[in-house]
Formats: structure tokens, C-alpha cells, sequence
């Protein structure tokens, strides 16, 4: 029976040094030439999440913004496209901006920040280096409020080293109707339109191919992760997950350092 399987990138696919073993690579690339079906699940947009295929060259799907795009690597198909809405995309900025809190927006394939600061400045710094079919869009503007009528936005990212900040940028964002939120490390908050989970990004796939939900494998290890672990038939955990991810999972692999992924997919297919 065909498989849908769907990695989180950072500490599930990837080892520590940011690489893919030739052991994890192997069984992925293998287990597609059998037919079955693997996509990548990432907060990254479109863009920035293609870079792993420079390594991971697979024939498939990239969900990217936490869920709210789905497109596949090859072809370019795009079966979901989940927007922000103008207005609250709006609301989130202003609150932003009252705190100094830094932000950018996600695109499909560009980011738009205001300071060339964390994220936005690390993927300006990486694009000299990137061969030109990986680039993407990385746009610095003085006034994001300006340009969010002209551009689609699919997520909104924040970043704050000051717990108070970041604490009371979070409590207002979530007093907003029409978001769905996630933590995706300490200092990290992502935004996107209501009911936009990696989960969802999952269930366009499977509705597509029409495969049932306990043929779904989806692994992962950290916040952001646990809504696509609890709606998968097989949720894996990594043993460096969270130990609330892990507690939600039904079945907890080998760590990313240790070829996790392989070790639980040669669990369960065999």
C-alpha cells in the first residue's frame, strides 16, 4: 500500500551541521521509486525550503509557511494557497511596530522585512553563495504597511531576544480573530490564517491522492510539529523532540543524529 510521508526539515531530516546522511537521503529516494509519496513540511516559505532539494533532489511536495502552501518541487503545482487576511496581516505589523519587535512577510517565493536584521539578513547574506535556480526574492522596504495590498502573504514571522516583548507581542497577536499561531523556537512566533496548521498542508496531499489517513507517516520534533504528529495515522517523534511532542507521538525513532527517519520508516514499511 502506498505511503504519504511528511519530514519536518530542522532536527528530523536534518542532522545538527544542517546535512542529510546518505542513510536518510538513500531510504527517502528508495522508498519514492517504490511509489510511494514524500513531501517536506517546513515554516519556510516555498523559496527558502527548496534550497534542501540541492541535496535532497526528491519528486514531490514541499509544504512550506507552516502549511498555508503546498506545491510540488518539479512541476510547480500548487494545490493549496492559503492567504492571510489583508486586514489582519495589517493588525499583526501594527503590533509589531508598537513593540520594535522585528518581523518580515512570507511570500511564496520572497520575504519582505523592514530591518536587516535575524532571518531576512541571513537569507540576503546566503543568496550570493546560492546557484541561481535556488534564489529567491529578498526584499528590504521601509514601510511593510505600504505593500501588503500588492503582495500575498502567507505567513508572518517575529523574532524577539526580550522575553517581555516577545511575551506580550504574542498575548496581542493571539487576542486577534482569523490567526492560527505557533511557537517554533523560544524567540520565534509564526502567523498564519485561521485553521493553517502543517496538518492542513498534509490533508491537501492525501485528499489529492486519495490516500487514507492511516497510510499517512509524518515525523517530526518540535512545537510546530505536533498538530501534523496528532493527525497522522503514524505520528513519529525523533528522540530529540520536545517531551511534548514526544508525549503525543505514537512511535518515538533513533535521534536526527542517528538516522531517525530511516530507522522509523524501516519500522513501518516494509
Amino acid at each position: 500500500m502506498r505511503k504519504l510521508i511528511v519530514s519536518d526539515i530542522d532536527g528530523t531530516l536534518l542532522r545538527n551541521d544542517k546535512s542529510i546522511s546518505d542513510v536518510t537521503k538513500n531510504k527517502v529516494l528508495d522508498l519514492i521509486k517504490e511509489g510511494h509519496l514524500f513531501a517536506i513540511a517546513t515554516g519556510r516559505m516555498h523559496g527558502a525550503g527548496r534550497i534542501i532539494t540541492q541535496t535532497l533532489d526528491y519528486d514531490g511536495y514541499l509544504i512550506s509557511c507552516n502549511g498555508a502552501v503546498v506545491k510540488h518541487l518539479k512541476t510547480g503545482e500548487i494545490i493549496q494557497a492559503i492567504e492571510l487576511d489583508k486586514d489582519i496581516a495589517k493588525k499583526v505589523v501594527e503590533i509589531c511596530k508598537r513593540y520594535d519587535a522585528y518581523f518580515h512577510l512570507y511570500d511564496i517565493e520572497a520575504i519582505y522585512a523592514e530591518k536587516q536584521e535575524h532571518l531576512a539578513k541571513k537569507y540576503s547574506d546566503e543568496m550570493e553563495d546560492l546557484p541561481d535556480t535556488f534564489k529567491f526574492g529578498v526584499h528590504f522596504v521601509s514601510d511593510v504597511l505600504e505593500i501588503i495590498d500588492e503582495v500575498p502573504v502567507y505567513k508572518i514571522g517575529l523574532y524577539s531576544e526580550k522575553p517581555e516583548v516577545f511575551t506580550q507581542v504574542i498575548f496581542e497577536i493571539n487576542q486577534l480573530k482569523g490567526v492560527e499561531t505557533c511557537k517554533s523556537l523560544t524567540t520565534s512566533f509564526d502567523v498564519m490564517a485561521s485553521g493553517v496548521t502543517k496538518a492542513t498542508g498534509i490533508e491537501s496531499i492525501r485528499s489529492h491522492f486519495g490516500i487514507p489517513i492511516e497510510d499517512v507517516i509524518a515525523l517530526g520534533d518540535n512545537e510546530n510539529d505536533m498538530d501534523m504528529i496528532e493527525y497522522a495515522g503514524i505520528g513519529v517523534a525523533m528522540e530529540n523532540a520536545t517531551p511534548e511532542l514526544k508525549a503525543i507521538a505514537n512511535f518515538v525513532t533513533k535521534s536526527n543524529e542517528d538516522d531517525g527517519l530511516a530507522y522509523a520508516l524501516d519500522q513501518f514499511i516494509k
